[in-house]
């Protein structure tokens, strides 16, 4: 698979929460992460025709 943001590399990787496994697509250059859930905002966020940002926001503080 290839990065939506950088069209780099991506391999699966098993993540663990307190009660949740779940894998996710990480990028080998930039670091991005997509898993199922966010596909499904993405997915709904083109639907509404809202701006999707490529880069993630960071805080100043």
């Amino acid at each position: 698979m290839k990065c939506p943001k950088c069209n780099g590399l991506m391999y699966t990787e098993c993540l663990s929460d307190f009660m949740l496994v779940f894998d996710i697509w990480k990028c080998i250059n930039c670091g991005a992460l997509i898993d199922p859930t966010i596909l499904k905002n993405k997915q709904e966020l083109k639907g509404k025709n809202k701006t999707i940002y490529s880069h993630p926001v960071r805080s100043v503080a």
